[in-house]
């Protein structure tokens, strides 16, 4: 078992989580005409929350919801292994979720 598919989605979700909370941190300052650090800051920590809830495993069946309903199979229904992830709900708790909650706490607090 190799663990560069884990690495990558790793590495894949820490870069779009970020992407994602630095639009959302510079529409809410450019919408309030305040400081970007902090909204950016409070942005990766609620990314960070929405992906521990999830448990990562939102976007991939997302992605492959339309199959399933074309194949007959239901959301359920999924054979072990069959969603294409490297990493289990645990695992994006910890080595997605935790970083970006903590490194949104020291770009909070910094400063």
């Amino acid at each position: 078992m190799s663990l560069l598919p884990a690495v990558r989605q790793v590495v894949g979700s820490l870069v779009l989580a970020a992407l994602a909370a630095a639009v959302a941190g510079g529409v809410w300052s450019a919408a309030t005409g305040e400081g970007f650090r902090v909204r950016f800051a409070l942005s990766l920590m609620v990314v960070a929350g929405l992906l521990a809830l999830a448990g990562g495993t939102l976007v991939p069946r997302m992605a492959t919801a339309e199959l399933h309903a074309f194949l007959g199979r239901g959301p359920g229904n999924e054979e072990p292994g069959d969603q294409g992830e490297a990493l289990t709900p645990l695992g994006v708790f910890l080595f997605v979720a935790l970083p970006l909650f903590a490194a949104g706490l020291v770009a909070y607090g910094s400063g």
